[in-house]
């Protein structure tokens, strides 16, 4: 019974990674005969991807900007894990409790060692969001992330056609982000991010019991599919985002990022991203079921359940 799960995964991949790849290539070799038709090099002539960003936007990438983006994805990591852990059902070792107050008239929710982590994360995540975003409006630099010209549609059109071509746009990021760019940027900060943030807190102990509904978009079921449907989004995004950044001028992309430079040759950038991966990679090994276990007992009571033969 354990394998039948496991066996399907087998043969899903089996015909599902051919399939993609003969999608993939069906989808360049159509992007290459658009292309061919004068109408659609015209149309690429006069968008070639990009819009002139207002004359005071600022350029280049701060040092914030940097550490967010860590943070981000340093955060991000766990809270994808745990989830697919949730997602999983698989028997948890612990179970996490509060300790209750003296006077306190509600009981406390007991919680899985898996979702206790992930609202913990979650929490330190919220707060790289909401630092980001104070940031972003501060600096000026929600200019270069927020479409600011209807023209980043057609640009977006263009700039997807030229991906799609395997014949990327051209355009300086340092100055701004191409309109494909800065579409997909916005709508993960400003549509996917507060959404998984509502979603998570439905389904979380937070959420208050006269706002819940057996049907609809308050449903359990309802925000259970939206909250699994934006964490594959987030996956999606991250294996995206890191290929085109390596697969497309990964000494001046990281650069920029990581060490606040518009240089194609200085190794700052491979440093710096290496010695990220290193503190990701350490903090994964450091912070496994055991050590999360004792982080959760300073906080709360923990039930650890008897290992299964």
């Amino acid at each position: 019974m354990s394998s039948t799960p496991a066996r399907s995964r087998r043969r899903t991949l089996i015909w599902l990674v051919p399939a993609a790849l003969i999608a993939g290539i069906a989808i360049v070799a159509l992007a290459r005969f658009l292309r061919l038709d004068p109408a659609v090099a015209q149309f690429i002539a006069t968008y070639p991807g990009t819009y002139d960003p207002p004359q005071t936007s600022p350029t280049g990438f701060p040092a914030w900007l940097s550490w967010t983006h860590f943070l981000n994805g340093f955060f991000l990591l766990f809270i994808v894990s745990s989830g697919l852990h949730i997602r999983s059902k698989t028997r948890p070792i612990a179970f996490w409790t509060r300790r209750v107050r003296e006077g306190a008239t509600s009981r406390p929710t007991r919680l899985s060692i898996h979702t206790w982590w992930h609202l913990v994360v979650v929490v330190l995540w919220v707060a790289t969001g909401l630092v980001y975003v104070t940031l972003l409006a501060v600096s000026g630099y929600w200019m270069r992330l927020i479409p600011t010209d209807w023209a980043v549609v057609p640009n977006a059109l263009s700039g997807a056609l030229q991906y799609a071509s395997l014949e990327l746009p051209s355009n300086d990021s340092w100055r701004a982000y191409n309109s494909l760019q800065q579409l997909a940027y916005a709508s993960t900060v400003v549509i996917a991010a507060p959404f998984a943030l509502v979603t998570g807190l439905r389904l979380s102990p937070v959420w208050p019991q006269k706002w819940m509904r057996a049907r609809g978009p308050l449903s359990d079921g309802w925000a259970r599919q939206a909250h699994r449907l934006v964490l594959w989004f987030y996956i999606a995004f991250t294996i995206v985002h890191v290929g085109l950044v390596l697969g497309t001028g990964a000494t001046r992309n990281l650069n920029k990022m990581y060490a606040g430079l518009n240089d194609g040759e200085s190794p700052l950038g491979w440093i710096l991203f290496a010695a990220s991966l290193a503190v990701m990679a350490a903090a994964w090994v450091l912070l496994r079921p055991p050590a999360q276990l004792a982080i959760a007992e300073k906080t709360g009571d923990v039930r650890r359940m008897p290992a299964t033969r």
